[in-house]
């Protein structure tokens, strides 16, 4: 009988490299479904944006129209206080009341009344001659 020599066993590989590792195998899997947008939800946007803006038009509206009596108030009052004061004016205007304030400052009339002649503004005045002393 023979004997058979025991199978010698390698040595591991000091510098082995290191093991690779395998892609798991590609499994068919059920396409994802895509989310659709219902018409509904589309048409129920639409109005509600539609409704939204509405409601922002009424809004800027109602601010000018209040911005707007706010300012024919205040027209309102300037123009009295504009009707006022050319009343006053009017008044302060008025020959008597003229004559009576030129009389608190001694203004007296005067003796007689010199009319100057008119002179036209379109025709030039001649030179003006100087004469000098002897």
């Amino acid at each position: 009988m023979s004997v058979a020599a025991p199978a010698r066993r390698s040595a591991p590989a000091r510098h082995a490299a290191p093991p690779r590792h395998k892609k798991p195998a590609v499994k068919a899997v059920a396409p994802r479904k895509r989310r659709t947008i219902r018409p509904g939800v589309i048409a129920a946007g639409i109005v509600t944006l539609s409704l939204f803006t509405a409601v922002l038009g009424h809004a800027l509206l109602a601010q000018g129209q209040l911005r707007l009596s706010h300012l024919q108030a205040e027209s309102t009052a300037i123009q009295a206080v504009n009707r006022a004061t050319v009343l006053k004016v009017s008044n302060l205007e008025t020959p008597e009341r003229i004559a009576q304030a030129a009389g608190t400052l001694h203004l007296v009339q005067p003796s007689d009344v010199i009319q100057l002649p008119a002179v036209s503004l379109n025709v030039p005045l001649p030179p003006i001659k100087i004469v000098g002393m002897p």
